[in-house]
């Protein structure tokens, strides 16, 4: 072999360089691949994942779970709702008395709204409306059913909280059952300690009293309702009745206290946190399933 020839069969430097490069590029991808190899197959394994019916139950789980907690959270949210009700409460019907005048006049200047007055005791005085008493039916107390007279109640100028002829409250005198007649109301000036409420509404589902004409009856203790038939009627609070001088019927049993129970607000709370998860885990629990079943 002749110099030429040596020549062109000798690699150059450049050669020699591309071709070491070219070796570790070859070597490297096929470690690469051998190492990442089971990201490939992780991929096709749960590509089943991808298709719609899964993917329709992915979501399904997700706004379960996400349903789930945020009802987790408004129980837990009415249960300190309860809590702060029945501490305001709690305080509120242990209070001493006050003059029912000095509410009236906190709700005719707005300082006040009648929330801010439930519960309230209060003394007052005044004549009662008997010819205008109706009855408050489907009320229960200690398991029994029955309804509760209601009076209109006429501020005179001798009352003790110096109240104006022209006021009239509605004062639930008190409970009796279905089968027991409604007392007369006492026909002379009265002392009351009474308890603030206030104005009642028709509940979702329950039954309404007519919107016109007048009433003998009532579901609700609506006062603007009322106000139709009972002049100057105050329409914001009523009153129920805790203590009256002259007394007033023996048949008549006082209202019961409000019960301050927290209900099952937190236990409903447990209830659906707990129902998130276990959708969690039933989810988890499929995919395995058709992982193993291939």
């Amino acid at each position: 072999m002749n110099r030429t020839q040596r020549a062109q069969n000798a690699q150059s430097p450049s050669q020699i360089k591309k071709f070491v490069a070219c070796l570790v590029t070859v070597r490297t991808i096929v470690v690469l691949i051998g190492q990442h190899a089971h990201r490939y197959d992780d991929f096709v394994k749960y590509r089943f994942l991808l298709r719609p019916s899964w993917v329709l139950l992915h979501v399904t789980v997700v706004a379960a779970i996400v349903l789930m907690i945020n009802l987790g959270l408004w129980q837990f949210d009415r249960y300190h709702q309860r809590v702060e009700f029945n501490k305001i409460v709690s305080a509120r019907i242990v209070a001493e008395p006050v003059p029912l005048v000095e509410l009236l006049s906190a709700l005719a200047t707005n300082t006040k709204t009648s929330k801010d007055l439930e519960w309230l005791n209060v003394s007052v005085a005044g004549t009662y409306l008997d010819d205008q008493t109706l009855l408050a039916v489907n009320r229960s107390q200690e398991g029994i059913s029955g309804v509760d007279p209601l009076t209109p109640l006429l501020i005179g100028n001798n009352s003790i909280d110096g109240g104006n002829d022209d006021q009239v409250v509605l004062v639930n005198r008190g409970f009796i059952t279905q089968t027991t007649e409604t007392p007369n109301a006492p026909n002379s000036l009265v002392q009351l300690i009474a308890r603030v409420r206030v104005s009642e509404s028709r509940r979702f589902g329950e039954l309404s009293d007519p919107a016109t004409g007048k009433l003998s009856e009532v579901i609700n203790i609506d006062l603007l309702r009322l106000s139709q038939q009972i002049e100057n009627l105050n329409t914001e609070i009523y009153l129920e009745a805790i203590n009256t001088q002259p007394k007033d019927s023996a048949e008549l049993a006082r209202i019961a206290d409000p019960v301050l129970s927290t209900g099952s607000h937190l236990s409903y709370t447990a209830q659906w946190f707990i129902f998130s998860f276990f959708v969690a885990a039933g989810w988890v629990v499929v995919v395995r399933r058709k992982l193993k079943s291939g």
